[in-house]
């Protein structure tokens, strides 16, 4: 009988600890939207572009980087046409400092310290 109920009180405590962490992932998962079931993935929220041209700028800037690693940056070849290379790197920088799922971590350490808490 001892034994039934030390398990129920068990599970209680699980659901507790299940509960409190679906409410702080529902909190803190923002970067991603899951896709239609068909296609499965996930779509990335905050990626903030005023209109296609910022969108096409951007890719192109990204393309340019890679470009520019593979074949070494001279600023004096003409070999490339790549203008205004310090923008394109700030672009760069700048839409992928957009990726870094900042409350994903703090959910993380929100339920780190949950489940030690827990666990004690």
């Amino acid at each position: 009988m001892k034994n039934k109920k030390a398990k129920k009180q068990s599970k209680k405590k699980r659901d507790r600890k299940l509960q409190e962490l679906n409410k702080v992932a529902q909190e803190h998962f923002r970067l991603l939207t899951p896709t239609s079931r068909i296609r499965g993935g996930y779509y990335v929220n905050y990626v903030y572009l005023r209109n296609y041209e910022e969108l096409g700028y951007t890719l192109e800037s990204v393309l340019n980087i890679c470009i520019m690693a593979l074949d070494g940056y001279d600023p004096n070849s003409e070999a490339r046409d790549i203008r205004e290379v310090h923008k394109q790197f700030a672009d760069v920088l700048e839409f992928t400092k957009n990726l870094i799922p900042h409350e994903e971590f703090e959910f993380l350490d929100k339920s780190r310290r949950l489940l030690i808490k827990n666990s004690k």
